[in-house]
């Protein structure tokens, strides 16, 4: 017993100096980004890619989602056809809905250099798109 009681006051020494977050790592851009969504996530939350770069997004969520540019024209970032993945509605960029699973989810757009702000809506169907569970906010740098 008189082993334990060092033993335990070195281990609550140890677990009071180490961090509870780990450090904010700025990993580099690369040229394909794949962002992987959860049911409260969004992974990486800042996707680092190369200018002219690709983003593509799976769903790992219990939820449809769907993937918003708001207020972003389609013209600021350079897209080819949208379609099967995107649509223009009105002055917002967006994904069609998409279930989770394999499917990858790919932004037909060349990425110049900036700051891309989204957000992600869960939502249970195609009939509760408007009245989402959760709204997840996220960001595409391009360098």
């Amino acid at each position: 017993m008189s082993r334990l009681v060092p033993l335990v006051a070195v281990l609550v020494v140890a677990c009071t100096q180490a961090p509870f977050s780990s450090p904010d790592i700025k990993e580099p851009a690369r040229a394909d980004v794949l962002v992987q969504v959860g049911n409260a996530s969004v992974d990486p939350a800042v996707a680092r890619v190369k200018e002219g770069g690709n983003v593509a997004w799976t769903n790992d969520s219990d939820f449809m989602a769907l993937v918003s540019f708001p207020g972003t024209d389609a013209s600021q970032l350079e897209c080819k056809e949208l379609r099967p993945n995107f649509v223009k509605n009105g002055n917002t960029l967006e994904s069609l809905p998409f279930q989770a699973g394999a499917v990858r989810v790919t932004l037909p757009c060349a990425l110049k250099k900036g700051r891309y702000p989204y957000i992600i809506k869960l939502f249970d169907s195609a009939a509760s798109m408007d009245n989402p569970k959760f709204t997840l906010s996220a960001e595409i740098d391009a360098e």
